[in-house]
């Protein structure tokens, strides 16, 4: 059975299928983890003091950073599939430990927290794995993970508003992770097609550039981890305040104002894919900032509500953005199990490290003080974005250039031009740019460009399948002979 060229309808349906179960896995995990995270805070309020809620919260969130950590470590010695038969067994615990939360005492509580998270954190691992092998278009990828956050949000929602149970919720909480295990254990059934790559055209080792394209994208993660770490700072801050007024009863986060959450991950999700998220480090940045008066406003002792919905609104685009930020740069190293999670994990560290601060500090900074903090933040921030954007822009520009120069053999200024006018013209995102490339320059099976593209072989199809329709193609050899052979 052929695979080429999606004019197999069969293929099409299983492509479709990976679309639905990356937005389900990815919603289910955000309910299962934001759910389960504020039933905790809910539960520890009830045993200890508000103090004593924001350790018990920082804890539990480095305990899930581990299991990110634990799960790539395994996928890397045992491989996927054994990793995930790991998985299950590690989710009884996970069930046990959340009945655990309801029944323990005040130490106890604490003890199981970190047993659900640890596990949380694994599981989390491979969501994100299986987002970033299922669903590699770049240029939806936003929208992918703002609508499934916005359904786990809406999720979480009803689950603590219309089920007065503790223990149904639990229930809830129980089945979503039973499913989310199933859907994890669905290999996609991608068909296979003839492991020769024919390219008449050009023929070349690529090694050494690919070698190049790591330590590019190392150097992308580094940075970037940087940024989300200077951006979590601030958002945990403030989410610290709201936890606190929360734990003491001044309010009750989980009321009507946490929709905003849902509202903003599906705006995110769209703003952030203008222009194949060539922006999106200076929305998230504009973002920071607008986060950073609402925490000014409950400083100053504005009205609560309202730094609480603009906190909820400016979340929901950091969530989006730590997410699809690390799956993108995982594309471009060799142990991509390992970053695709990396968001959730440098979120989570900062807000473990700022929970931790705030528990240890005897009396609470003045607001001259945290507003010197925030500011220092925010120039830091500054620096940091700036610093990405230059490495994210020379990353993409030395691998179009490198790429295409060797692929023709032309005088560099003519091909960077044609390269780069011949994908405007047709309008590729920046992942097919890159499958593009790649196609141009090897002979090697489908399952090694796959794997040295750090993609699935049904990505690999998939934007085959779409430059094919976008330049009136029939076969990948056709796509390659369009390309040389075309004029402006």
């Amino acid at each position: 059975m052929s695979c080429d060229n999606g004019e197999n309808k069969g293929n099409d349906n299983r492509l479709d299928a990976a679309y639905i179960k990356s937005i389900i896995a990815l919603a289910l995990f955000s309910f299962i983890f934001l759910g389960v995270e504020f039933f905790f805070d809910s539960r520890a309020a009830e045993v200890v003091d508000a103090r004593r809620v924001l350790l018990y919260q920082s804890v539990i969130l480095l305990a899930s950073v581990a299991g990110i950590f634990i799960y790539a470590l395994f996928e890397r010695i045992l491989g996927r599939k054994t990793t995930q038969i790991v998985l299950v067994g590690l989710n009884i615990v996970g069930v046990l430990s959340l009945v655990g939360i309801i029944t323990g005492s005040e130490k106890l509580i604490l003890a199981y927290g970190i047993a659900f998270f640890v596990v949380c954190g694994a599981t989390g691992g491979d969501v994100y794995y299986t987002v970033s092998r299922e669903y590699t278009d770049r240029k939806h990828l936003t929208v992918t993970v703002g609508i499934s956050y916005a359904f786990g949000l809406l999720m979480q929602y009803i689950n603590y508003n219309f089920i007065g149970s503790v223990v149904l919720r639990v229930v809830m909480f129980s089945f979503a992770i039973v499913a989310l295990t199933v859907i994890l254990l669905l290999e996609s059934d991608v068909c296979t097609e003839d492991s020769s790559m024919v390219n008449t055209y050009y023929i070349q080792d690529c090694r050494e550039k690919c070698d190049k394209t790591n330590a590019d994208s190392s150097s992308v993660a580094v940075v970037l981890g940087v940024v989300i770490l200077l951006m979590t700072f601030i958002f945990s801050a403030l989410d610290n305040v709201v936890t606190l007024v929360h734990a003491e009863g001044g309010a009750d986060v989980g009321q009507w104002p946490r929709l905003f959450l849902a509202l903003s991950g599906i705006v995110a999700g769209f703003l952030f894919d203008i222009k194949d998220q060539r922006f999106m480090n200076q929305m998230m940045y504009c973002v920071t900032v607008l986060s950073v008066i609402a925490m000014l406003i409950i400083e100053f002792g504005g009205t609560f509500i309202i730094g609480l919905i603009v906190f909820y609104l400016a979340a929901g685009f950091f969530a989006v953005y730590f997410t699809t930020g690390f799956i993108n740069v995982s594309y471009g190293v060799r142990w991509p199990s390992l970053l695709t999670g990396a968001g959730r994990a440098v979120n989570n560290i900062g807000a473990g490290i700022v929970g931790i601060i705030s528990y240890m500090m005897i009396t609470p900074p003045g607001i001259m003080v945290m507003s010197v903090v925030v500011i220092l933040l925010l120039v830091l921030i500054s620096i940091a974005v700036f610093v990405l954007e230059n490495l994210q822009k020379k990353q993409y520009r030395r691998y179009d250039k490198e790429k295409v120069m060797e692929s023709t053999g032309n005088s560099n200024a003519r091909v960077e031009v044609d390269f780069e006018r011949f994908a405007d013209t047709h309008h590729l995102t920046g992942r097919e740019r890159e499958v593009l490339q790649k196609l141009l320059v090897s002979d090697d099976s489908v399952q090694d460009i796959a794997d040295e593209l750090y993609i699935s072989r049904a990505s690999l199809y998939r934007h085959v399948a779409s430059m094919n329709e976008k330049t009136g193609t029939k076969t990948r050899v056709g796509l390659i002979q369009y390309y040389y052979g075309w004029h402006e």
